[in-house]
């Protein structure tokens, strides 16, 4: 075991003057934790007043705020900001590649160090004192290439899942275009013609959720921003919580935002699996159909993830800027589309199921990809590989 101080260079950022800050390319590759993405930081500012920099294969760590030990790796030269710290490998000590693999599976450790009431904080001392088994040069470049190609593995999995949810947008404009224009074959007509209204939960203070004997759990709205149903987004309800049958969410359910920022109200996610003990809060809505259906959840649910439907829905909600919005019932049964026939929508439905059968086994896949990767960092940093 060694540490990491006595083998890398390690340089804190500072944030150069704000006039000297530029989108135009004008100047030196400036990078904060806001350009932090997967892998290697988005290129979005440029300074004409660096202070401090970074090398091409540092590794960079956000070290303030929320993000506090996120990694990435350096794909250029550039200045960065006092939110980031570069971790440069000392040439014929350690890999960089290496390096970065083992900055990865500190983050965890890291934000748990990190100090500060508001925000935390990682220091340089922090970051020099973690502690490695450090092979020699051939085997960290082995296994960093090894971990690279898992990593592939796990990118190519999450890149064939956004695939899938490009196609199914694209299908629904080939299928039906924009349902907002004047131009559209069909006629327009109100939302509370084809949806009867919505049905809503009761929003309920947590448990402790570390040994609470409640067998329900009610939803976070969080559990559909993403326009996919995550059931895990819950909160344990009080142990002597007695809920509704009409509160239960149901497979089938199409389930609506219906007070979030002005970015994600209007988030619709289809339920197609759930637990039997999840709960709707008040700030989710359940679509209630009429009688005689005249749309398809499938249908619906895309519609109202439509760049010009969701911003319809932005304009008639209510609340100040910056603030949480809302909107009613009322407002949003109001808004007018074109409403394609029961048939086509149908056929666009059974588009959409194959769609998320091909998910469903990307996810799986993804999943082990996932658990497999997450073995071979800690067999390779524990010495095992």
């Amino acid at each position: 075991m060694v540490q990491l101080g006595d083998y890398v260079d390690l340089v804190m950022g500072q944030a150069p003057p704000g006039h000297a800050c530029n989108k135009e390319g004008a100047g030196t590759i400036f990078v904060k934790a806001g350009e932090f993405q997967e892998r290697s930081p988005a290129i979005r500012e440029w300074t004409s007043k660096p202070l401090k920099f970074a090398k091409t294969n540092d590794t960079l760590v956000c070290v303030v705020g929320a993000t506090a030990g996120k990694v990435n790796l350096a794909a250029f030269d550039c200045a960065i900001g006092r939110s980031v710290a570069a971790v440069g490998p000392i040439p014929g000590k350690i890999d960089p590649l290496f390096l970065f693999h083992f900055l990865q599976t500190t983050v965890g450790l890291l934000r748990n160090r990190a100090q500060g009431a508001a925000q935390g904080v990682i220091t340089r001392e922090m970051l020099q004192s973690l502690s490695l088994v450090l092979p020699s040069l051939p085997e960290q470049r082995l296994i960093a290439a090894i971990l690279d190609q898992a990593d592939a593995l796990r990118v190519k999995r999450r890149e064939a899942l956004a695939q899938l949810d490009e196609l199914q947008q694209a299908i629904f404009i080939e299928m039906f275009g924009d349902l907002m224009s004047s131009t559209s074959p069909w006629e327009s007509v109100p939302i509370s013609k084809f949806v009867a209204g919505f049905e809503s939960g009761k929003s309920v203070a947590a448990d402790d959720e570390e040994d609470t004997a409640s067998r329900y759990r009610v939803l976070k709205v969080s559990a559909v921003t993403s326009l996919e149903f995550k059931s895990d987004e819950s909160k344990a309800a009080p142990t002597n919580h007695i809920p509704r049958a009409a509160h239960f969410v149901r497979e089938g359910d199409l389930l609506f935002s219906r007070a979030n920022t002005t970015e994600l109200i209007g988030a619709t996610a289809y339920v197609s699996k759930t637990p039997d003990n999840l709960l709707l809060p008040d700030k989710l809505w359940r679509f209630i159909w009429h009688e005689q259906p005249l749309a398809v959840p499938h249908f619906v649910n895309h519609l109202f993830r439509q760049k010009k439907f969701r911003a319809e829905i932005g304009r008639r909600a209510s609340g100040s800027s910056g603030s949480m919005k809302n909107i009613s019932q009322e407002k949003l049964l109001s808004v007018e589309v074109a409403l394609p026939p029961l048939a086509l929508q149908q056929k666009f439905s059974g588009h959409i199921e194959k769609i998320m059968k091909m998910k469903e086994v990307h996810i799986a896949a993804a999943s082990l990809s996932e658990q497999f990767f997450t073995s071979l960092q800690h067999r390779a940093f524990r010495g095992e590989l």
